[in-house]
């Protein structure tokens, strides 16, 4: 009998020492989580960042592109009137 009682002890040490490990395990798992969340966050906002960027360089080029093709136009306007006075001499 009490060498069942012993063999019950041991089993029961045996599954507390289990679940020691698989709690260290689960906190592993959990700093784990949470130290890649963070990377993603980093991430996300580093997205952000280049998208904000992107949509600033694409409006000052939306914005020059203008500008040049205003400019064009003067010209544009400009030649064809000196062509217009050239052949009305």
């Amino acid at each position: 009998m009490i060498k069942q009682f012993d063999q019950l002890e041991s089993a029961v040490n045996d599954l507390v020492a289990l679940i020691e490990g698989m709690k260290k395990e689960n906190q592993r798992v959990k700093q784990e989580a949470r130290d890649l969340k963070g990377v993603i966050d980093d991430r996300d906002l580093e997205i952000l960042q280049l998208q904000e960027d992107l949509n600033k360089r694409s409006t000052e080029y939306d914005t020059e592109k203008n500008e040049i093709e205003h400019k064009l136009e003067g010209l544009l306007g400009r030649v064809s009137s000196i062509t217009e006075e050239k052949g009305e001499n």
